[in-house]
């Protein structure tokens, strides 16, 4: 379950719906998943499940790394339906290439809503892994093929792997946040708890980093790549999720109208692209120019419509010719709250909003101008905190 700001997960391909809940594949899953079906079908298979064809072997690695990608798509569904269960909107699910996330639109609003949320998705993970353990007795006691005990073993130990290793006390680890949720409702302060299980995290990651390099050392290559690179996002990811609850303690109830610039430049519809190009692309150097009639904001012209028409077609199509509506995602109000505008920034891959005030043009604000003000705010604000210890 990551920070409403984590971004790794922006680049994804909708896949179904399950229980309500969109269910996004992030390219990176792609490397995963060959990985996974490799080892399992060259490696983990022949050396637990020998005598068996090559075939077979790669049958077994694409079913139990199907079986994983079922798995965590089920923890995460259950993230989503304790999060849903308290009014915690989701957004969806996301597969990507260090597991699955549930993607929070909010967070959660009290330690106990955090503890549920995030330990419901180990017990689910320990209990299916039990669930496989009889099953595979099941087949032991029935002498099932060797390829579905092997599938439905891999499976059992691999849940019980997830659901214990999510259950570290390293945020953003669901057993960070348990650590996060516990020192909120102790000490009432959700910006120290957050600190202490962020702390962790990135600890926790450190000690992988050692261990990664260690096996590499030793020459288990694989385990120790993947050991290292999980110890690296994990450090990463524990300082995001810190420098996120800053934004969010900062901007709280502010909206975007005292940040954004004013008196935009904007394009009349009736210029020609030549004029559109010679007098506001060279000139001003934005991408993206509001278009407006009589005060009314009209559409958007970007470069990305320009670079799509013959040269010799410039000094005839006028700007009302090739304009766009202002789809829902690239205008925004004034009094949209800061950290919302980050967020529909972030997740649409959008450099620049459109700012309107009672469906009036009001101004332009940039994901530049937002980092800027964000490195300042939260820049004074943590001066003024440490100051005052």
């Amino acid at each position: 379950m990551p920070a409403i700001l984590d971004i790794w997960y922006i680049n994804s391909m909708r896949l179904f719906k399950l229980a309500g809940f969109e269910v996004k594949l992030d390219w990176s899953w792609i490397f995963l998943a060959i990985l996974i079906t490799w080892s399992l079908a060259a490696g983990y298979f022949p050396a637990n499940f020998p005598d068996l064809d090559t075939h077979t072997y790669w049958m077994m690695g694409i079913i139990g790394a199907a079986g994983l990608f079922l798995s965590i798509i089920l923890h995460e569904l259950s993230h989503s339906l304790v999060g849903r269960y308290y009014g915690i909107p989701i957004a969806g699910i996301t597969l990507f290439i260090f597991g699955g996330v549930a993607e929070m639109n909010d967070s959660p609003s009290s330690p106990k809503v955090e503890f549920l949320m995030s330990f419901i998705g180990p017990l689910f993970s320990i209990i299916l892994s039990i669930i496989l353990f009889f099953l595979f007795q099941l087949g032991t006691y029935y002498v099932w093929p060797a390829p579905v005990m092997g599938v439905i073993y891999y499976l059992c130990m691999i849940n019980l792997v997830v659901g214990v290793f999510n259950l570290l006390p390293g945020f953003p680890l669901d057993g960070g946040r348990i650590l996060r949720s516990l020192l909120w409702w102790w000490k009432k302060d959700l910006r120290w708890a957050t600190s202490i299980a962020c702390r962790s995290g990135a600890g926790l990651g450190f000690a992988m980093i050692i261990l990664g390099i260690l096996l590499i050392i030793q020459g288990i290559f694989i385990s120790g790549l993947w050991m290292f690179l999980l110890g690296f996002f994990l450090q990463n990811i524990a300082r995001m999720s810190y420098q996120d609850l800053l934004i969010r303690e900062v901007f709280q109830g502010e909206c975007i109208r005292k940040y954004v610039k004013t008196n935009p430049v904007t394009v009349p519809p009736h210029i020609t692209v030549q004029e559109l190009v010679e007098n506001y692309f060279y000139h001003y150097y934005h991408k993206l120019y509001p278009v407006t009639e009589n005060g009314d904001l009209i559409g958007y012209i970007s470069f990305n419509e320009i670079r799509e028409i013959e040269k010799d077609q410039w000094s005839t199509l006028k700007v009302s010719q090739i304009m766009h509506k202002c789809p829902s995602d690239m205008v925004i109000e004034a009094d949209t709250e800061v950290t919302k505008v980050l967020q529909i920034m972030t997740t649409h891959r959008i450099g620049r909003l459109i700012v309107t005030d009672r469906g009036r043009l009001y101004g332009v604000i940039t994901l530049k101008d937002i980092m800027n003000i964000i490195s300042i705010r939260t820049g004074l604000n943590t001066s003024k905190t440490d100051n005052s210890h």
